[in-house]
């Protein structure tokens, strides 16, 4: 595979999937800890931990729909890979 730089550690890092699935987690985690707190405030709000299966199924459908929405859109893709 050939790509656009010379740079040794750009391309080490854009060749580390490992590296960057890990900060999305970091990130994602990050995310999930901000919108589950009061916004100026070092503690979780009441509400969301009264029912957190409400909390947990807000969040998944809050990213399904698009996740089945870029599914639908490149599945021809993939098919037409595998050909």
């Amino acid at each position: 595979a050939r790509f656009s730089t010379k740079n040794r550690m750009l391309l080490k890092l854009l060749t580390q999937e490992n590296v960057l699935v890990g900060g999305f987690f970091v990130i994602s985690g990050y995310v999930s800890g901000y919108v589950a707190t009061r916004v100026g405030e070092r503690k979780a709000e009441e509400k969301k931990l009264a029912q957190p299966e409400l909390f947990f199924w807000s969040r998944v459908m809050a990213y399904y729909p698009l996740h089945f929405l870029v599914s639908t859109i490149f599945a021809p893709m993939f098919v037409m890979v595998e050909r």
